[in-house]
Parts: C-alpha cells; sequence; structure tokens
C-alpha cells in the first residue's frame, strides 16, 4: 500500500487534487480541513506583505517612519475633519524639511565615504 496516497479533495476547478496527502490523513496540506482556518490566515497574511503599501513603507528609512504615519494619520483627520487643510499643510512643509534634513545627512555619510575610499585607491596607487 502506498505510504502518501493522492489527497481526495477536488480543486476549485473541479479537477481532481493531484496533491501527495499528508503522512497518516487523507488530504495535502492545502485541503486538509483541520489546517483551514492556518492556511486562510497565512494567505491573508502573504498577500498584506506583498500590498504595494506594504512594500512601499519598507523602502521607508527606519528614521522616517514615524513622520510616514503622522503624515498618514493626518490624511484620516483631514478627510473625516479634525484637522484643518492648513494645519495639514504645515505638517506636509515640517515633514518636507525633515526629509531634506536626512537625505543631505545620507548624502553627506556616502561621500565622505566615497572621498575616503578614493583617497585609499590613490595611496595605494602612489605607494
Amino acid at each position: 500500500m502506498d505510504e502518501h496516497p493522492i489527497c481526495r479533495a477536488t480543486r476549485k476547478d473541479g479537477a481532481p487534487c493531484t496533491a501527495r496527502a499528508l503522512p497518516g490523513l487523507a488530504y495535502c496540506f492545502a485541503h486538509d480541513p483541520a489546517r483551514q482556518e492556518d492556511l486562510v490566515a497565512s494567505r491573508e497574511k502573504g498577500g498584506r506583505g506583498k500590498a504595494t503599501a506594504a512594500r512601499a513603507e519598507k523602502l521607508v528609512p527606519a528614521v522616517l517612519r514615524p513622520v510616514l504615519d503622522t503624515l498618514l494619520a493626518a490624511v484620516g483627520e483631514v478627510k473625516d475633519g479634525t484637522l484643518t487643510t492648513q494645519q495639514a499643510g504645515a505638517l506636509s512643509a515640517l515633514a518636507g524639511a525633515i526629509v531634506k534634513v536626512y537625505q543631505v545627512g545620507t548624502l553627506e555619510e556616502r561621500l565622505t565615504a566615497l572621498e575616503a575610499a578614493q583617497q585609499a585607491t590613490e595611496t595605494r596607487r602612489a605607494g
């Protein structure tokens, strides 16, 4: 007798599932009734991780995430009327200034590293 028989379930398209059943069970991982809640939760979690907003958030440096969170909250507050458009404009201007300061600091660090690397290369060539 086959240790791992074929899953007894039917796929969404009506065809029989061709995956191997889990050891000691009649169904594969995807069709096991005891695992359906975990499977749904995994799919939802995976979907959230691939969302455009989630991917964009990962690109934001950690130091700027509080700024982003504040701006996103402000959008909702403007929409529901608890924050005026003038206040939101002021927040936006401040956030823009914070981002510019961060960018200048980051560029300065990168420039310093490049200059040090170039100086090291020139020193090796001269020596």
